[in-house]
Formats: C-alpha cells, structure tokens, sequence
C-alpha cells in the first residue's frame, strides 16, 4: 500500500520539483549564499570511514565555490554574494585562488558581503577580496603575521637509541637535518627567510591593495594583531561590526529584496551559463606524499599518491578518445624518488597525444614539482605556493642502540658484499656509504636535467635553480621555474585557449581513478598514525617511507602560516 500511495505521490512531487526550479529561472534578483567553513579540499572523494566518523566539519570543495563564483560573475540574475565565513582551514595558495575568483565577481559590478567571527589568517586573505567585511562584535581578528616552524628530531632520537644516516644532493636540500641537526645550517636558514620575506611582503601589499591603506600602516595592524573587533575596525580591516543579520540588512540596502540560493542548488541549476555539449576534460591528482604502489586517502582527502594508482588512473584517460585534455592538478611535498619518475614517465607518454596544463596547489615541491616540469606543458602556480626544491635525500635510520634498550638483539647471517646495505642493525661502512653517494649524484643529475629540458634551460642553469632550493609561486616564475600565476580557473582557461573553446562553452570535469570502488566508504588502515599530534607525524612517516624506498624527493621542512 505504502508503494502506491509513493506512485500516486510522484506526479506531484515532480511538478514541485520543477516549480521550484521555474521560480529561480524567473528570480531576477537572486543573491548566491555561501556558507564556507572546515577543510576546503581541491574536490570531494567518496569520504574514508575516518572522515565519516569523524566531527571535524568538511566544508564546500574549492572547485565548486570557482565554478560557482564565475558563474556568477557572468550570471545576470545573481545581484551579489554573501558569504558567511566559519572556521575555513586553507593554505595560503588556495586563499589566493579565492581571493581573486571574490575580486572577479566585484570588478564585475557586484558586491561581495563576507561575515565572520575569528577569521585565521588564511581565512582573512581570502576575504579581501570582497568588497565588504562584517565582523562579530565579540569577534576577534587572529592576524599576527606569519612565521615557519622547522622541527628538530635528533634530540629525541638520540635518547631512544636511533641514529638517522642521512646525506643529501643540493646546497639547501636541509630534509636530514631535521633528523641529523639541532638546528639549522646557514643555506636552510637563508632560504627560510626569503621564503618568509616573500611570503609576508605579498600578504601585506594584498592587504593594503584591498583595503586601501599603505604597507606600513598593514604593518602596523599586523604587530598589533590579534586584533579585537574594535580594533579592526579602527585598524580599517574590516568595514562593519554586527551580526549575520546586519550584513544581510547591508546587502539589501545595496541591491533591493533578494532571494537567496545556495551553492548547491546554483551549481544544479545554473548550468545553462554555459552552451555547447559539454568537452570532456580529465582532472587527475598528485595529492599528499608521493609512495609506491597504491594510493591512500585521510578524513581530509588524499594523503599519498601511490605511483600504481597514478599510471593506472593516466593510462585509462590518455586512451579514452573523448578525453580531450588533462588537468593536472600538484599538491604534493613530494617522497619517493622511484616513484615520482615512474609518474613522470607516464605523464610524458600522454602529453604526446592529449595537451596536459599544470595547475599547483598550496604546495608543489621536490618530487611535486618533478611530476609537473613537463615538456611543453604549462604551469599555472599561485603567488604563494611553495614549490622547487630540485634535490633528492637518502639514506637509513641505524636502530641498533634502540634495540638493546628494548632488550632485543639480532644476528644476521649474509652473503654478499652489501647484503646489510639496509639492514637498520648496522651503520654504513665505507664502501656502502660510497655506493650511495654514487647513486645520489646519478638521481640528482637526472632530476636536473629532466627538469632542464622541461623548463627549456641548460643543465648549469638549472642547478642554479636546484640544489633543493624552495621557492614560493612568485619567485618561481621569476626565475622561470612555472610560467604564470593562476590556479584552477586560470588552468581551465588555459585549456580552452588550446582546444580552441569559447568562454562559455561547457567543460566537464571527469575524475581520473585508478578503479572503481564498490564502497563508498574505504577503511583507513593507517588510523594509528591519524591520531597521533601532527608534530609526531612527521619521524612517523620518514620512518614509513624508508620501509620501501632509499632515495626520496621531499620537501626539506612541513611550512605551516599562522
């Protein structure tokens, strides 16, 4: 009885469903109302059983709001935006690719009203974009300027009994110092700076542009920060104090009675902005640390790129004929050396039949940057991204002394030359230590010179570059090592210039898997590491990698803004 009464039912709820729709076709003063707040991932996956467990919120995708925005920017039904700002985690590359899809909605005659309560200072890059900023009364503003935290392990492991036997290719390549050193050495401590100089200079001069003030006087509300709501009033970062409901009261005074849709629903029913049957285009990740075999996913999205899953994944779009481009999309401090070359080899067979345009997240360094410096494909990098770091690091962690805390012992019967190479029993001797200084320097050579021929330079110019040198996005292009500043839109753009598309012709984002799963929740087999502090990550995870790998292409430090 109950399916026939669901039957009779269904004719109705279909006319309601389109009534519902006809009623946004028709609106003529419609504002676009975003809520953004938790992890602001690139796109959404099928969540990990983590992840769904877990009671840290997950906000709207990054890709979603883009899309959203531009549409709204060229939509003529959309009046304004009203956002609503919780506690958005974000890196500093992606704040600028927010910032600048919010600047585009504004220049296009809109206004754009952000409220929020203790906006981080991710969170309030992003947001002077706008052209109107309301903060709760009782609010705070948390800027106080920006800062890198390197971490030193050696000290901790020195009093467990472990000894990291670390060497590394590249004057700045400093990842073994945070296992082998107490502090920095001179040429880490130079590249900290200038990362941090830049970094900071380009979070003032953004400031000031937007709010109309100069540097110092940025400067200055910086010092002071963090700022009371008052104070940021006075300090003129924000426009208004009040609730939600008066920024609502402030937009209606801008553009008349509204309706309000949500990016959810827009995204459903603004799909007529764009004309033409939709052009195929593959979006493929490079994703948290680089590893061998199969890839892996956290509660806030990828944590590691498997190489196997990454060919696999390429190798079913680069022979789908409808695939008409690929978007790479780097957000990755790197790992394994084997395995970011095995991507790299992937990835030059398919851009020999399909265009590959680069797009780099918050972070694209050492083995990230490998998979992205391709022949002939561009790069689209934000500002403030951190890439390079052109240099590999290898090695083992001698666990000897910790055994014998622990009251374990062990023999070892070999045969061969180098049979205890990697045994964690034993320290290098002179031959093996050698072998890998010779394998080191044959790795580093074909980084270079890969990377060379991608970025159209000599071998020696490149190595000026190297040396595991970090850069951000904005230093990046000046020495040639990206090629513009953007982020996905500006890669979507790019692809539509080479396939030759108009502006407005539809794109279909089709993600690129390794396989289909039959669940839509995975179990994360790495739960352990996930509740650990993220300080202790860290030796966890080197600890990880040198299970299965010997020489890696990883980021010397983990950055982190505040």
């Amino acid at each position: 009885m109950r399916s026939v009464f669901w039957l009779l039912g269904l004719p109705f709820r279909a006319l309601a469903w389109v009534f519902r729709r006809i009623r946004l076709w028709v609106s003529r003063y419609t504002v676009l109302k975003l809520h953004l707040h938790g992890e602001m991932a690139d796109r959404h996956q099928a969540p990990g059983l983590l992840a769904a467990l877990s009671s840290r919120p997950r906000g709207p995708s990054l890709v979603d709001v883009l899309i959203a925005l531009d549409r709204a920017r060229r939509d003529r039904r959309i009046q304004a935006v009203i956002i609503e700002l919780g506690q958005l985690h974000s890196g500093l590359a992606r704040s600028e690719e927010l910032r600048d899809a919010l600047h585009a909605v504004v220049a296009a005659g809109k206004p754009v009203a952000i409220y929020f309560e203790n906006p981080s200072l991710g969170a309030y890059l992003a947001s002077v974009g706008a052209s109107h900023l309301c903060l709760a009364p009782s609010g705070e503003l948390s800027i106080t300027g920006m800062c890198s935290e390197i971490t030193f392990f050696k000290g901790l492991l020195d009093k467990i009994g472990l000894r990291a036997q670390l060497v590394a290719r590249g004057k700045y390549k400093s990842a073994r110092e945070t296992f082998a050193a107490n502090e920095m050495s001179d040429a880490s401590r130079e590249m900290a700076n200038a990362l941090v100089d830049d970094l900071f200079e380009q979070a003032v001069d953004n400031i000031a542009l937007a709010r109309d003030l100069s540097t110092d006087q940025v400067r200055a509300a910086l010092d002071a920060g963090p700022l009371r709501a008052d104070e940021a009033k006075e300090h003129k970062l924000i426009d208004q104090l009040g609730d939600y409901s008066a920024l609502r009261a402030w937009v209606k005074e801008q553009v008349g009675k509204y309706r309000a849709v949500n990016l959810h629903r827009y995204l459903t029913l603004s799909g007529h902005l764009c004309r033409g049957k939709a052009v195929p285009i593959a979006v493929i990740d490079v994703g948290g640390h680089i590893k061998s075999g199969r890839s892996s996913h956290g509660p806030d999205g990828p944590q590691s790129t498997g190489s196997r899953s990454f060919v696999r994944a390429l190798k079913a779009v680069h022979h789908d004929d409808d695939i008409r481009a690929i978007l790479l999309r780097v957000d990755s401090p790197g790992g394994s050396a084997l395995a970011s070359d095995l991507m790299y080899q992937a990835l030059q067979d398919a851009r020999v039949d399909k265009p590959i345009v680069i797009s780099m997240g918050d972070v694209a360094a050492s083995g990230g940057y490998f998979v992205a410096g391709l022949h002939d494909c561009p790069i689209f990098a934000s500002h403030s991204t951190i890439t390079g770091s052109i240099g590999v690091l290898g090695g083992k962690f001698e666990a000897r002394e910790l055994y014998e805390k622990l009251g374990i012992k062990k023999e070892i019967v070999s045969r061969g030359k180098r049979a205890r190479y990697l045994s964690d029993y034993s320290a290098f001797n002179e031959d093996e230590s050698a072998k890998l200084e010779r394998d080191l320097d044959a790795f580093y050579r074909d980084f270079v010179s890969k990377m060379a021929d991608g970025r159209g330079k000599t071998y020696e110019e490149m190595h000026e570059l190297a040396q595991g040198r970090v850069w951000t996005g904005r230093q990046a292009e000046g020495v040639g090592l990206t090629d513009r500043r953007g982020g996905y839109l500006a890669a979507l753009g790019e692809i539509r210039k080479i396939l030759e598309l108009d502006e407005d012709r539809s794109l279909a984002l089709v993600e690129a898997v390794a396989e289909k799963r039959r669940f839509p929740l995975r179990v994360e087999w790495n739960m352990p590491e996930q509740a650990l502090p993220r300080l202790l990550r860290q030796p966890l995870l080197m600890a990880r990698h040198f299970e299965h790998d010997r020489i890696f292409a990883l980021l010397p430090f983990d950055i982190r803004f505040r």
